[in-house]
């Protein structure tokens, strides 16, 4: 029999990355009841990941700075729900998670959203075969369990995420066949890098893992086909000309390999704060579309919903600390805390949190995956894979008239499946709307938010979630 747990909350934060972690213990530390809900089995998000104990071997820096961030937040009496899913979520701040246990209900005065970000994956020929996967999976699966995503892997895409997860391959025993990366060296990136002497170790260590790690490297090009009858055995790539088109008579093929690791960027997870009516906004170098937040504080566009780190635009692991602290500050604050720091201190951290956003806009802007890769996909690539829907399918439901990614949807299917849309939504965006993926807008979600099992939706009834609108 599942349970149905109950409780009250100052501050509920949902996501326990580092946003959500920062969050948490600023909202701990001016005395209110916080409770921090996260769906994986370890707190830290994708940045500060905690490896499994079983795993031994050396922690490192990184790994060592999200176990202290943990402790803190423990330490604070913050109260921490792992394994929780949440599905659903009201406007009068109640949130519900599903748990092992049964369903978990949590009655806020004031919501941190945190939830991150996934990643952004454009369809191409090929990219349904095993052994193709995200970069931030290869990164999980390297980090949290030591399992490589294959033994000769190529690493494809674009942006300062794929060195680290090379790096990560490499430690969890891979080879890299081949590194491809969209991007030519650009002499401006490296004068933008000089104004950031806090930020020049970790640059220097991300250049050697590209310098060292692979025994082939091409700037220039990407990945166009993956190639294989039962799983990847191949690759095809080709370089980029200048004006941003796939010179294709270029092409080569890398083969002998058993993964292709295929990195884009990501896309803040914007689920909660859309089901709750925050306000959104478009940016392509952001990672698409976004949760407006006030950059002081995090405060949406919704009476005590606050939003940090990824969810507000793909930035990293240090504007999401600082804007989460922030954050948990003002959710304090509106709950009743008065023991909050003082504006001095406030105004410090905005200072730090301007800084770290200016390092960070420049380098997503000369990262934003080309143009040429919404032209990949052939009419017989599947686009939709929870509903095995085709570009094809999808073109021909836009010439009837199916012009937004929810049109899409109705006309298709496509994003109505498991994920939601999260893996096939940036493609489809690019096929309903041509060169302005903003005017295709967003798949705006229902409860449930998240698969989850009847017996627990059972549970959660019994906790008043009926009476919810």
């Amino acid at each position: 029999m599942m349970r149905a747990a109950f409780a009250t909350a100052d501050v509920a934060v949902l996501g326990a990355g580092p946003a959500g972690l920062a969050a948490a213990l600023a909202a701990a530390q001016t005395g209110a009841g916080v409770h921090l809900i996260d769906a994986q089995s370890s707190a830290g998000g994708q940045y500060w990941m905690q490896p499994a104990a079983a795993l031994g071997g050396t922690r490192t820096p990184q790994t060592r700075a999200g176990a202290a961030a943990i402790a803190a937040v423990r330490a604070a009496g913050v109260s921490v729900h792992l394994d929780a899913e949440v599905w659903a979520v009201f406007p009068d701040l109640r949130i519900v998670a599903g748990t092992p246990e049964g369903s978990l209900e949590i009655a806020a005065r004031a919501i941190v959203v945190a939830t991150g970000a996934h990643d952004r994956v454009p369809a191409f020929p090929g990219w349904t075969l095993p052994g193709v996967i995200t970069a931030g999976a290869a990164q999980r699966l390297a980090k949290l369990a030591g399992v490589r995503a294959g033994s000769r892997v190529v690493v494809a895409g674009s942006g300062p995420f794929l060195p680290v997860v090379t790096r990560a391959l490499r430690g969890a025993g891979a080879t890299i066949a081949a590194y491809v990366e969209a991007q030519r060296p650009h002499a401006g990136l490296l004068a933008h890098l000089a104004r950031y002497p806090e930020r020049w170790r970790e640059a220097a260590g991300l250049a050697r893992t590209v310098a060292t790690a692979a025994e082939r490297a091409h700037f220039g090009w990407i990945v166009t086909d993956a190639l294989g009858s039962e799983r990847v055995e191949a690759v095809r790539i080709a370089p980029l000309a200048r004006d941003g088109s796939i010179e294709r008579a270029r092409a080569q093929t890398i083969a002998s390999i058993d993964a292709l690791v295929v990195g884009w960027g990501f896309r803040p997870s914007i689920d909660v704060t859309s089901l709750l009516g925050c306000a959104h906004s478009y940016d392509e170098s952001a990672g698409g579309w976004r949760c407006d937040a006030d950059a002081a504080d995090g405060r949406t566009s919704v009476p005590h919903v606050f939003a940090a780190g990824e969810v507000t635009g793909v930035a990293g692991a240090l504007p999401a600390r600082l804007a989460g602290r922030l954050a948990g500050i003002a959710a304090a604050a509106d709950a009743g805390r008065t023991a909050i720091p003082p504006a001095p201190e406030r105004a410090r951290l905005r200072r730090r949190l301007e800084r770290a956003r200016a390092f960070v806009a420049p380098l997503n802007a000369r990262c934003a995956p080309p143009r040429a890769i919404d032209d990949l996909a052939a009419e017989t690539t599947i686009v939709c894979r929870c509903e095995s829907v085709t570009k094809g399918e999808v073109t021909a439901a836009c010439a009837e008239g199916a012009t937004s990614v929810l049109g899409a949807k109705l006309w298709t299917r496509a994003g109505m499946g498991r994920c939601q849309g999260r893996m096939c939504a940036w493609t489809i965006a690019r096929i309903a709307a041509p060169g302005d993926p903003a005017r295709a807008g967003y798949n705006r979600p229902r409860i449930p938010i998240r698969p989850v099992a009847l017996s627990i939706v059972a549970a959660a009834l019994e906790t008043g979630v009926s009476h919810g609108p």
